[in-house]
């Protein structure tokens, strides 16, 4: 194995433990439809001969008002345009793409 294969080896296994750690907070990861797994994890890094590869998408959802209120108390920084104060990461899609 090339120095540069390892490399990007390192960076693929950095990459799907901070996906574990959103699904440890309980935010989906799904591939293909299906929540991932160590069985599908390689799926995202595959090289495919049709010029297609996985794209993640990330959904968010409204936090409810109450919510959204109590990060304003406690002092949450944000511009007021900012629509994260009122949204929050509730899944994470991997689906193919083709480019051509």
């Amino acid at each position: 194995m090339t120095a540069a294969e390892k490399k990007r080896r390192e960076e693929n296994q950095l990459y799907v433990e901070g996906l574990k750690r959103y699904q440890e907070r309980g935010i989906r990861v799904l591939i293909d439809g299906e929540d991932a797994s160590d069985a599908t994890w390689g799926k995202l890094f595959e090289i495919h001969e049709d010029g297609s590869f996985y794209m993640g998408d990330y959904i968010l959802e409204d936090l409810p008002q109450e919510e959204s209120e109590e990060e304003e108390e406690e002092g949450v920084q944000e511009e007021a345009e900012d629509y994260m104060k009122s949204r929050r990461l509730k899944e994470i899609h991997f689906d193919i793409v083709y480019h051509r």
